[in-house]
């Protein structure tokens, strides 16, 4: 069984590539990881490694939501008999989405090509750039109409 990495921002475009992975899934077939990753607004680094301080901080109470707005988007793909699991966590984008890909051993990384992550990253080119450059697999972009 093959699995697919779907990371989402809850944008407008989020529903239309959950239902890609979900298709994507019963033909493989494969399981799906759906993961929010909670980009603080503000932190600061030492060199690669270190963060000394970020906003949204990582509590129980804010996981807690976010894992609630996951579940909602996995609830049909689990009635439709896909294997779904869901990571929400506070961090960097583009490294916390190729860790988990790493973790999670994905086959593919799914993303959609507009909307799908937040307009700064996308305009700036960061995240999308750095995803394509970072995994060790294959990365699907599903095609999202502004």
């Amino acid at each position: 069984m093959r699995t697919l990495l779907v990371p989402i921002d809850f944008g407008d475009a989020s529903d239309l590539v959950v239902e890609k992975a979900g298709e994507l899934a019963r033909e493989l077939p494969a399981r799906i990881f759906l993961l929010h990753v909670d980009e603080p607004r503000a932190y600061a680094t030492l060199g690669d490694a270190a963060t000394l301080a970020a906003w949204p901080l990582q509590t129980p109470k804010r996981i807690s939501k976010l894992k609630a707005r996951l579940t909602t988007l996995a609830n049909p793909l689990r009635a439709s008999g896909i294997k779904v699991d869901s990571v929400a966590i506070v961090g960097l984008v583009v490294d916390d989405i190729l860790e988990q890909a790493q973790k999670y051993r994905a086959d593919y990384i799914i993303l959609g090509s507009h909307g799908h992550l937040s307009a700064r990253h996308l305009f700036n080119g960061n995240v999308f750039a750095g995803i394509l450059k970072g995994p060790t697999c294959p990365v699907i972009v599903v095609p999202v109409k502004p």
